[in-house]
């Protein structure tokens, strides 16, 4: 996988001031604008109107991804959040905002030297034994360049692109300006907190070096292999680690793996993330998009960047378990329970809204209860998805809309970050799972419901 060049050798950098941001967001909204102009006016019936409005999504998702990747960012970081949502977005949104897992333009060369040289003091041939210009991989946050150690180590460096960690808060306020169009802008306020939280440590490197450390140790012996920190080639803006082999999902589907294979690489990934949720540490690596994965020779599983650590209360993980526990027996008392402690079911929610929500969380409540229900689920069967879209209308039509207020922790940001993302990548897989020792690791956890 080649990420894709700048125009010009050292061009790439981001703009970094809160205007010119919000004049190149306003100019995306224009642009949108003139392709839906351009859909109504063709006026299509039929099979006709059909394409047309595949050419308009097609139109407007690589409008808005051309510009995102020139943001960078807290922009792109939701681009690639957007794409995992099953069945949120047009197919064609979906299959251009992925993009923002691989393809997104480096930065180059001068700019990349320039960056290291600022955070070392000195130019990158001499910091390393030797330094590659050319990245190997560029993502929202940063890019990534192969390198060696004057002691002999096989090492990646993670360069951030410049003035991200200084725009995530004018984003923000982009973002919170779009939704307020769609919710109650003042409800969005803890959840963009969470965001901003959250960027604020997967942009200070030496905090995602120690997530390394803590987290090598925790697989340490397991099917997952990890990284390992080069403390003394690290800085705030420039992470070095050691260097992990292996395919990309998208390299590793074309190699048309066997059944089996894909199956194993799933369960590894869904094993995994159950035993996080059910460990007394309470920490989970949440990032779960397909470039932070890597298919291995030996059957192992590489997992990537660990800027993205989400670490939840007792009592909110308590009550997620609570709650597929009570959904699993059907005991709806208990399960109004568990959603009022996760402050989904708020005391001034009441009559029709209480019951339309109530509603909405017995159809999500479903879709994810089936993914337990036997002992074996086949995501390549296609009924996830099925599900999913099945119950979009309820969630924008409009209903929905007369209730424009978002509902649940904070907590949940990261809780959905993480199941979109797996479930994204098992139905890509089509993983034929045993459910059982993830069934068994939920089970043996002692709550207060208990």
């Amino acid at each position: 996988m080649e990420p894709r060049e700048g125009d010009e050798l050292g061009s790439g950098e981001p703009p970094g001031g809160a205007r010119a941001r919000g004049t190149m967001a306003a100019k995306t909204g224009l642009k949108m604008g003139a392709n839906y102009a351009r859909y109504l006016a063709r006026r299509a019936t039929g099979t006709e109107k059909d394409e047309a409005r595949k050419t308009l999504h097609t139109e407007n998702a690589e409008d808005l991804f051309e510009d995102l990747s020139k943001l960078r960012g807290t922009a792109l970081k939701m681009a690639q959040g957007l794409s995992m949502e099953p069945g949120f977005l047009p197919e064609q949104f979906s299959q251009i905002l992925a993009k923002a897992q691989y393809e997104v333009p480096s930065m180059g060369g001068i700019l990349v030297r320039r960056l290291v040289t600022q955070a070392f003091g000195k130019p990158p041939e001499q910091v390393f034994a030797s330094f590659s210009d050319q990245a190997i991989a560029a993502a929202s946050l940063g890019q990534v360049h192969r390198a060696t150690t004057h002691d002999g180590r096989d090492v990646v460096v993670k360069v951030q692109y410049p003035n991200v960690r200084e725009s995530i808060d004018s984003d923000l306020r982009l973002v919170r300006g779009i939704a307020g169009r769609f919710v109650d802008s003042k409800s969005l306020d803890p959840y963009l907190e969470e965001v901003r939280l959250h960027m604020m440590e997967e942009t200070d490197y030496v905090h995602e070096g120690r997530n390394i450390e803590v987290f090598a140790e925790r697989f340490a012996g397991s099917d997952v292999v990890t990284p390992r920190w080069v403390e003394e080639y690290t800085t705030e803006r420039v992470l070095t680690m050691t260097y992990v082999d292996g395919l990309h999902l998208k390299e590793f589907l074309a190699t048309n793996p066997s059944q089996e294979l894909r199956s194993h690489f799933g369960q590894v990934l869904w094993d995994t993330v159950h035993q996080q949720i059910a460990a007394d540490h309470l920490t989970v690596h949440a990032d779960a998009h397909p470039g932070n994965f890597l298919f291995r020779e030996d059957g192992k599983l590489g997992l990537l960047d660990y800027g993205c650590v989400k670490q939840f209360p007792r009592s909110f993980r308590d009550a997620l378990i609570d709650l597929y526990r009570a959904r699993m027996s059907g005991d709806k008392a208990k399960q109004e329970v568990a959603l009022t402690e996760l402050e989904v079911l708020k005391p001034e929610i009441q009559g029709d809204e209480r019951t339309y929500l109530l509603e909405i969380l017995d159809l999500m409540g479903g879709v994810i209860e089936s993914l337990y229900r036997e002992d074996e689920y086949d995501f390549g069967s296609g009924e996830l998805l099925a599900e999913f879209q099945s119950i979009i209308p309820k969630l924008t039509g409009r209903e929905a809309f007369k209730y424009r207020r978002p509902v649940g922790s904070h907590h949940f940001v990261f809780v959905n970050r993480l199941l979109a993302g797996m479930i994204s990548i098992l139905s890509q897989l089509g993983a034929r799972l045993d459910t059982r020792y993830s069934r068994s690791c939920l089970d043996r956890v002692e709550t207060s419901i208990r």
